[in-house]
């Protein structure tokens, strides 16, 4: 790994950590201002749900992640590996999330269902079906970024997990800048249509990336 960040693994007992590292990565991501218009709310709100979310993340995927010198989550990330179920309402309900219509109010939760339906729609025609390792919750805490902890993390994951095995890596999101940044690493566009629901939209991209010939 880069200089004096370690390779590692999440466990449960990252998960408040991680969860403060996601808030503070997503706060100003297009899909969660979509859902959380109010900034004065959003970050206690986006602080709950991502907890929940990482609940889900270590029952259903791989964890990977990069630890600075004081052992804290520097760099973080979840495989979902190819034919993953999808979350049952068993598993949403133990880490609470079917709590969010009360929590966060019952449009808030249809807007939600609906905007994750729409995204999943669209990644699954993109890989015309097959499965895939899908990308989930890849942030990189603000005061490690620009040190290439990022890419040289992702990279790695690719080089081990993706590229060993026999299906493409496919991922979403909302930034161009990211991707740029996931361009450099192989992968490409397979559809920018935005979101739009209620008269209003953001940007989304779908990328993957196929195994190298």
């Amino acid at each position: 790994m880069i200089g004096a960040f370690n390779d590692a693994v999440l466990t449960i007992f990252d998960r408040d950590e991680a969860s403060v590292l996601l808030t503070q990565a997503f706060f100003d991501n297009p899909a969660h201002v979509f859902l959380y218009p109010n900034a004065v709310t959003r970050r206690a709100r986006l602080m709950w749900l991502m907890k929940a979310n990482l609940g889900v993340q270590f029952a259903l995927g791989r964890s990977f992640a990069a630890r600075d010198h004081r052992e804290r989550v520097a760099a973080m990330g979840f495989w979902h590996p190819p034919g993953s179920p999808e979350a049952s309402p068993a598993l949403l309900a133990r880490h609470g999330l079917l709590a969010l219509p009360f929590r966060h109010g019952l449009e808030t939760f249809r807007c939600t269902l609906k905007v994750i339906n729409m995204i999943e729609a669209r990644r699954k025609a993109c890989l015309n079906g097959h499965p895939s390792w899908y990308l989930n919750n890849m942030a990189v805490r603000s005061d490690c970024q620009g040190r290439g902890l990022g890419s040289s993390i992702l990279r790695r994951e690719l080089s081990y997990v993706v590229d060993t095995s026999p299906f493409p890596a496919s991922l979403v999101t909302q930034k161009p800048q990211n991707v740029t940044f996931y361009e450099k690493l192989g992968f490409q566009v397979a559809n920018d249509e935005p979101i739009a629901l209620n008269g209003r939209s953001f940007p989304n991209w779908i990328m993957v990336r196929q195994k190298p010939r």
